[in-house]
């Protein structure tokens, strides 16, 4: 008996931490939070962030090599036969004893002194494409953040909704209650009471397809922030209020948008086609380079017969190099590299304009979002008379069941809009902020 009690009292006790091992754990996740965790946790962000190292990475490794002096050596070891004469017609032939092992060792070192601007060319080329990198993280960046951002909004909304429904419900129990109690006194029908019931059924079926949703929003949002699979994420309820006096003062002016990462990155390809029109260029021109070289070998083969002796002989100088087939290939290179800084220079144009177009644009609907919104605040103060009107006269039977369920559905929808317009003001103050260049600045 004692060791069933003691069993019994082990599986309860793992079945109360397997219980509290899967239970729920809510977190408060603020936006400050959510752009910290983008940048650590986010799988797709980490891919842009090796991308930068791995540039950086390259570009030193170029200017190592060629800021630095080429130095090689090299070592032989041989075997030479006997060497046979003949005279100029092949008479004669004799044979003469030759050193039959070969040793050399050889170390030449050069360094380009001129190149017609090609080196420094390829090295600001590759810093260039480094900052492009630089850019293109920054600008993942920014457009994960964004589409966190709508998924926090889409969660904040859900919220929202989900309150609203459980108002309504409360509300929509309530009014049966009252409904059900002038039912007994005969003063209101039994159909009364079914349509009551109907509308409190749909409510809850509305409520359970907010709550899944929910759901899947708070999983996705979580997976790509790196929480654990049990995290339910609690939005920040005053983030209305903390951007209602930013979305209220922003301007706009012909300069608002010369921040942008895209056209910082147009302006970095420009930079990147005009190395590239140099580097073209320079294809045109000799290389002047210094060089050294130092040799020691045996045996000597400049007496006869040779002599197995060590010889060392050094040299130092410059070398002057034209590549002769540039005259008819560089004129190519030159054409093509020129017609792709124009095409970068058209490209940063329209990159400048559309940039323009849609900081206008969203400048617009930041206005036009305070707009709807105020127009949706007057018309669910309007739905809230309304409703307590008609439901005081049904109560007199001055009104009908249908009205006050048609006062109650509009109720509940103006209050609904007027909660998506604000999030839809937050959405697109940061949309504004993200297309002008000032995301750093939310």
């Amino acid at each position: 008996m004692r060791y069933r009690n003691t069993l019994i009292l082990c599986l309860l006790l793992i079945c109360f931490f397997t219980k509290l091992s899967a239970q729920q754990r809510h977190i408060l996740l603020t936006l400050d939070s959510l752009w910290q965790k983008s940048e650590n946790y986010n799988t797709q962000l980490e891919i842009s962030r090796q991308q930068v190292y791995i540039s950086k990475t390259e570009t030193e490794a170029l200017k190592r090599d060629l800021y630095t002096p080429q130095l090689e050596a090299t070592a032989g070891l041989g075997y030479i036969s006997d060497a046979h004469v003949w005279n100029n017609s092949f008479q004669n032939g004799m044979t003469v004893d030759m050193p039959h092992k070969t040793m050399d060792f050889a170390i030449n070192a050069g360094y380009l002194l001129y190149g017609a601007g090609k080196v420094k060319n390829t090295v600001e080329q590759a810093t260039i494409r480094n900052q492009i990198a630089k850019l293109s993280y920054s600008k993942d960046k920014e457009d994960i953040q964004f589409l966190l951002l709508a998924q926090y909004l889409d969660l904040f909304t859900l919220y929202n909704q989900q309150r609203v429904y459980k108002q309504n419900i409360k509300l929509t129990q309530q009014r049966l209650k009252n409904i059900e109690q002038r039912v007994e006194e005969g003063m209101l029908t039994h159909n009364d009471i079914v349509r009551s019931k109907l509308q409190l059924t749909n409510q809850q079926i509305q409520l359970n397809r907010v709550n899944n949703n929910i759901l899947v929003v708070n999983h996705d949002l979580g997976v790509k922030l790196g929480l654990n699979a049990n995290t339910i994420i609690d939005v920040d309820t005053l983030l209305y209020d903390q951007f209602f006096n930013r979305t209220t003062s922003q301007s706009y002016n012909d300069s608002s948008y010369t921040s942008a990462l895209d056209i910082a990155l147009s302006r970095k390809n420009i930079e990147l086609a005009k190395r590239q029109v140099n580097i073209a260029h320079s294809q045109q021109f000799p290389t002047l380079s210094l060089y050294v070289s130092g040799v020691l070998d045996r045996p000597s083969l400049n007496s006869n017969p040779p002599v197995d002796i060590y010889t060392n002989i050094s040299q130092v100088g410059l070398k002057l190099k034209y590549n002769i087939g540039s005259l008819y290939t560089a004129k190519k290179h030159i054409e093509k590299s020129e017609m792709d800084y124009n095409l970068a220079q058209t490209q940063q144009q329209w990159t400048e304009q559309s940039v323009e177009m849609a900081s206008h644009q969203a400048y617009i609907r930041i206005h036009d979002a305070w707009d709807q919104y105020h127009s949706l605040e007057e018309s669910f103060a309007l739905a809230q008379d309304n409703y307590q009107v008609v439901e005081q006269k049904y109560l007199n039977k001055f009104s009908t069941i249908t009205d006050v369920l048609d006062a109650a559905t509009a109720l509940l929808s103006s209050e609904l809009d007027m909660n998506n317009a604000k999030v839809e003001i937050i959405y697109q103050w940061f949309s504004f902020m993200k297309i002008t260049g000032n995301w750093e600045n939310k």
